[in-house]
């Protein structure tokens, strides 16, 4: 008898200038044939729960979405009561977190998303200089989701003054400069958020698939669901 492989959800779409669909498909195929997935936008996401072993979080979704260009222009699709009981529900279940990039700016109209992710993009706080190559330092925890990685060169955002989850107990595994301060860029964490929660990493890295071209990303993505589903 086979054991059922685990089933991995992407939560995707939201602002253009971050192509989550194609970036979670590029992450499936570094995955490879161990998982089954399913890729899933706006509150479809949070209505495939149950069967989920993996709910990885990338989609960018706000409330000022369609005043954006560089965000396409696109609307904003605020999250029903049901669908924030089942986030709330999954993160309290136990099952693990991937946390992607943009989408710790999404639904700031709900702020508990953020404070389940475990992290959060607190408009006019939070920031990134302009997209450029930037160096992120790997720090020698000695973890498993930084196994095989070394310091390495990035074109993408530098993410910084990312708000973290009061209580949330993190480890730093690498960081990237910015104005002569370090900021987290690769973070793992457990417990926290609510009563049960379970393992949550959070990669900063990847704006788009310049960012996904980089070899220690897919290290990384490969690392952290390995661990995340161990």
């Amino acid at each position: 008898m086979t054991s059922k492989a685990p089933h991995i959800v992407f939560f995707v779409g939201g602002a253009a200038g971050h192509p989550t669909a194609e970036q979670a498909y590029r992450a499936s195929q570094w995955l490879g044939p161990d998982y089954t997935y399913g890729f899933r936008e706006s509150t479809s996401a949070f209505e495939d729960l149950e069967s989920c072993d993996l709910l990885v979080l990338m989609g960018h979704y706000f409330t000022d979405m369609p005043n954006q260009a560089w965000a396409g222009h696109r609307a904003h699709e605020p999250l029903e009561e049901r669908h924030k009981q089942a986030f709330e529900a999954y993160v309290a279940s136990g099952r693990p977190l991937l946390v992607h990039h943009g989408t710790i700016g999404s639904y700031d109209d709900w702020p508990r998303y953020g404070e389940l992710a475990g992290f959060t993009w607190v408009y006019g706080h939070t920031a990134h200089p302009p997209f450029a190559p930037f160096t992120v330092n790997l720090h020698p925890t000695g973890h498993p989701v930084v196994e095989g990685v070394q310091d390495y060169t990035i074109e993408d955002e530098l993410y910084y003054n990312v708000t973290i989850t009061a209580g949330l107990d993190v480890t730093v595994h690498a960081t990237a400069e910015w104005e002569g301060e370090p900021h987290p860029m690769v973070v793992t964490a457990e417990g926290g958020r609510v009563s049960g929660a379970g393992r949550l990493v959070f990669l900063a890295n990847g704006h788009d698939m310049r960012a996904f071209a980089s070899p220690a990303l897919r290290r990384l993505w490969v690392n952290a669901v390995r661990w995340l589903l161990r």
